[in-house]
């Protein structure tokens, strides 16, 4: 949506402002895309991380105060907005890239068109995040704070700007249909700019000051004639010296306003025009996904502004209709109600033929609006301060949607005998919220207890082979199911969990006219859309069909239980069904003692014993290395060892092919530096893009998110942490098409025999071993010399005098 031609633009002057709320997704996005920095082999995220704290710091030197809100578990109504960009982005690209020419996909633009998002960045960048906010002593009142939200960033993004009286900032044109008290207003990313004045110019006149930012109208002395150097997006110049930043401000109300409707009917605006909830189609979801809205409403000529406001003349002629014609002497069209105001606006804004539309499906398009509407209520709370509970920052816990739930009747409290003694009466569920909030426990793990689904991050990848989360991680994420499943009552298969709550909210969507209020005609719409916001509670904390109530009894363990994945199937993304084994079945399976407490509540000594035994690597070796070793050496077993039993299972050239070897394996233990990269590599010479190096990191990305999410659900943080040694996969190509070679002490003796103890046989020789062992066979093999004679020319073996059993000794194989 297109509201620059609404609102004028401002200029941030003060170093005493107010807190502004960033969207962390945008911020990643916006860091990524501006740093240059290659993304094909796999991230640099050392150069990432001090990207993203110079940002910040920039921000805090202006007197910015930052508050970041990254993403909870994805809703269901969203379900196929996801789907629709992770096969848009990930899929597709890498489609484009493996069926591009070699030299075709090395130039740099086609790498800047495709470009992707380097899979570690999320942890990278909440790791560097939080390690700054703690070295600003992570006061309440710091100037750096993070958030993750309960369920969908935006509402909670701006619930919280509400709350502080702030902008938000970030990518989304949601921020300007979201709304609630408190709440100034909506800062696009690409409308930020850097001003760094030159010591020759001094910009005077400042006016209309509102305390954090200031209309401005600029008269600049120069002195000479030199340019100012701008800089457009969230990352300010390096070179800046007395930095100003502009920013454009929308606001709903302004907007509200320019359109002439009411601000209580922005969220229905929104999804009627096409958002998140309502833009897409996929009809592997659900039937009420299955219309296109913009097809059915929509001319395609139609600009987005021109959609804009053909909605909101369209709302404003059933208001006036309904309210203002009796007083024009016109006939009073009944809209009594919301449904019916929506009902309404659909009908009239249908531009094709219905008769297409199977039976009841206008009724589920006009459920399909109610819901997407009601994403974007924000329930009115007095609640002046945040954190007036230790579990959400925003509500009290029994109105904390993410307490709601992570609730389960299965839990219990910590064994007073084991080492989690000191946490008390502290329940699983309020260690899970803690971690959780801290930034320690991926919202990808809370999809699992909050709709029972499983989204893998795709990463670029052969897309002619398995999808590599599937062959890696699944078998990891299958036990981290079972512990789930444990403490929070995972789904069963074909469970129907709709109740006679699901089949009223229809009722709750009648407005309560108040007929009191003769002086506002509005009135009976603003009350309705009222309850809407004040409904939300109760349709955003039923218990889906993945949510046990906590007041039900505990289902019979002889239950199936399911997981849906979503994940790349072929060239699309798709849903797979995973059944659920028990936590007692892995522990008998794995030899790990099973007592009467969930895994996650006992001694940090017996879940990571159950760690390293689920990953066949309860090793000495494993066990002395450091915290920060861990995981890269557990990433790196697993991965070699899941590749060698495919070939084990399936001796198909192929599988055989896909076996590490040990020179692969030393160059990405390398590959995580604690020194800069540009130590090792030539500047100025890329390494070349070998298919299977780009295989080997998608396999080693997926095991490392994998093993991270199975110790943050059995609370292993600290012991097993994301690394502090950045990642360089230019680096790891360099090492592997020996563009660079591997320095003699860039792994330690220590790390390399916990990463490979026990797996000699797991390996594939190298080429250079079987060259030599190719030759070495024309003199001997399996221990039979064979006879050989040199008949004119050296080395040409001959067969001239050899009898049959020295002939059959010679092939022998």
């Amino acid at each position: 949506m297109d509201f620059r031609p609404i609102l004028p633009s401002i200029t941030l002057r003060s170093r005493k402002g107010k807190p502004s709320v960033f969207n962390g997704w945008s911020f990643i996005y916006e860091i990524v895309g501006a740093s240059g920095l290659p993304w094909v082999y796999g991230g640099e995220y050392e150069q990432f991380a001090k990207l993203v704290e110079a940002t910040v710091r920039a921000w805090l030197d202006m007197g910015l105060k930052v508050h970041f809100v990254f993403d909870g578990p994805y809703p269901a109504l969203k379900f196929p907005t996801i789907s629709s960009r992770v096969t848009q982005t990930a899929v597709q690209g890498s489609l484009l890239f493996f069926r591009t020419s070699a030299a075709s996909r090395s130039r740099p633009r086609f790498l800047n068109e495709l470009s992707m998002l380097p899979p570690l960045s999320y942890p990278t960048c909440v790791q560097t995040l939080a390690r700054l906010a703690a070295s600003l002593n992570g006061a309440a009142d710091s100037s750096l704070q993070l958030h993750f939200a309960d369920v969908e960033g935006d509402p909670f993004s701006v619930e919280l700007a509400g709350r502080l009286e702030a902008y938000v900032v970030g990518y989304d044109s949601d921020f300007v249909i979201l709304n609630t008290d408190g709440y100034k207003g909506y800062i696009p990313i690409g409308e930020m700019v850097w001003t760094a004045l030159t010591a020759d110019e001094e910009s005077v006149n400042v006016r209309e000051s509102d305390g954090e930012f200031q209309t401005v109208v600029s008269k600049t002395r120069k002195r000479a004639q030199k340019q100012r150097e701008t800089q457009t997006g969230l990352i300010p110049p390096e070179s800046g010296r007395d930095l100003h930043l502009s920013v454009t401000i929308y606001s709903p109300a302004r907007l509200a306003t320019h359109l002439k409707i009411p601000i209580s009917l922005l969220p229905l605006l929104g999804a009627l025009v096409g958002n998140d909830f309502t833009g897409g189609k996929d009809t592997s979801v659900t039937t009420s996904q299955q219309t296109n809205l913009q097809w059915l409403f929509f001319e395609r000529q139609l600009t987005l502004s021109q959609r804009v406001t053909r909605v909101a003349t369209t709302l404003r002629s059933i208001l006036d209709a309904a309210l203002l014609a009796p007083a024009k002497g016109k006939q009073k069209i009944q809209v009594n109600s919301v449904m019916q105001l929506i009902e309404r606006a659909v009908a009239t804004l249908t531009v094709r033929s219905t008769d297409t539309l199977s039976s009841g499906e206008r009724e589920r398009i006009v459920e399909r609006i109610v819901e997407a509407t009601l994403q974007y209520a924000i329930p009115k709370q007095e609640l002046p301060d945040l954190w007036i509970s230790p579990l959400c920052p925003l509500h009290a816990a029994e109105d904390c949607v993410l307490v709601k739930y992570l609730s389960s009747p299965s839990q219990d409290t910590p064994d007073t005998d084991s080492d989690v003694e000191s946490r008390g009466d502290t329940t699983l569920r309020d260690l899970y919220i803690a971690a959780y909030r801290e930034g320690d426990l991926d919202p990808r793990i809370l999809d699992v207890v909050h709709t029972g689904t499983f989204w893998y991050r795709q990463s670029l990848e052969n897309p002619d082979y398995e999808c590599v989360g599937r062959t890696i991680a699944r078998p990891i994420h299958e036990i981290v199911y079972a512990l789930l499943d444990d403490a929070f009552d995972l789904p069963g298969a074909g469970d129907d969990e709709s109740s006679d709550d699901d089949e009223s909210d229809d009722d709750e969507l009648i407005d309560v006219v108040e007929e009191s209020d003769e002086e506002d005609p509005l009135a009976p719409l603003r009350g309705a859309l009222q309850q809407l916001d004040d409904s939300v509670d109760d349709v955003m904390t039923e218990p889906s069909s993945s949510v046990a109530s906590s007041s039900a009894p505990r289902p019979s363990s002889k239950r199936k239980k399911v997981v849906t994945e979503y994940l790349r199937r072929g060239t699309r993304m798709a849903p797979e069904e995973i059944l659920v084994p028990s936590i007692s079945s892995v522990c008998r399976h794995y030899d790990v003692p099973r007592s009467g407490i969930p895994l996650q509540l006992q001694s940090e000594e017996a879940r990571f014993t159950f760690i390293l035994r689920v990953l066949r690597s309860d090793l000495p070796a494993v066990r002395s290395l450091p915290p920060s070793h861990i995981l890269i050496a557990l990433a790196l077993r697993w991965t070699v060892f899941t590749m060698d039993l495919r070939a084990k299972e399936n001796s198909s050239k192929e599988r055989v092919k896909e076996r590490w070897t040990k020179h692969e394996a030393k160059a990405f233990l390398a590959s995580f530096r604690d020194s800069p990269a540009e130590d090792v590599l030539d500047s100025e010479t890329l390494p070349s893009i070998v298919d299977r190096n780009v295989q080997l990191v998608a396999q080693t990305f997926h095991a490392l998110t994998a093993i991270l999410r199975l110790s943050q659900v059995l609370l292993l943080q600290k012991r097993i942490p994301f690394p502090d040694l950045h990642y360089s996969g230019q680096l790891f190509h360099a090492f592997l098409t020996n563009a660079a070679s591997v320095p003699s002490d860039a792994v330690s003796p220590a790390v390399w025999n916990a990463a490979v103890e026990g797996l000699d046989d797991a390996f594939a020789e190298s080429e250079k071993k079987k060259r030599k062992k190719d030759v070495t066979s024309n003199g001997i093999q399996n221990g039979h010399l064979a006879a050989k004679a040199v008949n004119g020319r050296q080395g040409k073996p001959t067969t001239k005098g050899r009898g049959m059993f020295d002939m059959l000794a010679s092939m022998d194989a």
